[in-house]
């Protein structure tokens, strides 16, 4: 699929398809029941999948009107949780909404059109939906993929502020916030994935326990010839911790994640590099 086809909307209808949402929980109940309300409006939602990596919060009694299951399992991270959710999906003709237990749908009724517009497509792994946070402001859900240059702004708080132009152009604020389009990775707090491809050829690797476990995904995703677009007009609210500019637990986690990232990749990979070849000679 060609970046201009990625940009279209597909007009011909479409069947919808069911839904699973999977979230990873660690001591988030009060996150879960405020994104539970939040996906009450999603006629199609076949099932709450939360793999509950906190077993001593009780989540059993937890209600909505779809089907909920919790499954306890050991903190193997936020990767290891996705994976062990994909596999109680029933489907592998379905969708699954991948994310984080703090975040909310704000306008479900666009939820059907990014699942059709998945589903126009076949070389569609992954769409990646807006985000805002807790003032309601845009914040960036779909990035290129790193530089040296994004990695050093990101580390200067004065250069984050700064907004230069290298770092617009990495989180794709140039482009036109309304259409689809072709994205390097987007954020694991809230992606849609087709259940078709889990196990093989795409899931997360379990070597990330939190952070770049999103990247290394896409990485993947357009390394195994398929694609990772964005839905703008679909947004949702984002209960963002950004633990690891408070925490120095977190920072360290931030930084170990990021070195096996390059370890794995050889470098800091950009997506024509890990993108197959299709030049074919006649």
């Amino acid at each position: 699929m060609s970046e201009d086809e990625a940009e279209k909307l597909d007009s011909s209808p479409g069947k919808t398809s069911s839904l699973y949402v999977i979230t990873v929980n660690y001591h988030s109940r009060g996150h879960l029941q405020k994104l539970i309300g939040s996906l009450k409006a999603i006629p199609f939602l076949k099932k709450l999948i939360i793999v509950n990596h906190s077993p001593s919060e009780g989540l059993g009694d937890l209600e909505a009107d779809f089907p909920i299951e919790v499954i306890n399992q050991e903190n193997k991270g936020y990767g290891a949780g996705l994976n062990r959710g994909l596999r109680e999906v029933g489907d592998k003709n379905s969708i699954a909404l991948l994310c984080n237990p703090d975040i909310m749908v704000l306008n479900p009724e666009a939820m059907e059109e990014l699942m059709d517009h998945m589903n126009s497509y076949p070389q569609i792994a992954c769409a990646i939906p807006s985000m805002v946070n807790r003032e309601l402001q845009p914040t960036p859900s779909y990035r290129e993929f790193h530089t040296l240059q994004i990695l050093l702004a990101s580390a200067l708080s004065g250069l984050r502020r700064g907004r230069a132009e290298f770092q617009r152009l990495h989180g794709y604020l140039h482009r036109e916030p309304s259409q689809p389009f072709e994205v390097d990775w987007g954020c694991g707090g809230a992606m849609f994935f087709k259940t078709s491809l889990f196990p093989h050829p795409l899931c997360f690797d379990e070597r990330f326990f939190l952070y770049f476990e999103d990247v290394d995904f896409c990485a993947t995703i357009w390394k195994k010839g398929f694609s990772v677009v964005s839905y703008p007009k679909l947004v949702f609210y984002h209960d963002e911790q950004r633990q690891s500019r408070k925490s120095l637990l977190f920072l360290v986690r931030y930084i170990m994640s990021l070195i096996k990232y390059i370890k794995k990749h050889q470098g800091l990979p950009q997506r024509e590099r890990l993108k197959p070849s299709t030049d074919k000679n006649p």
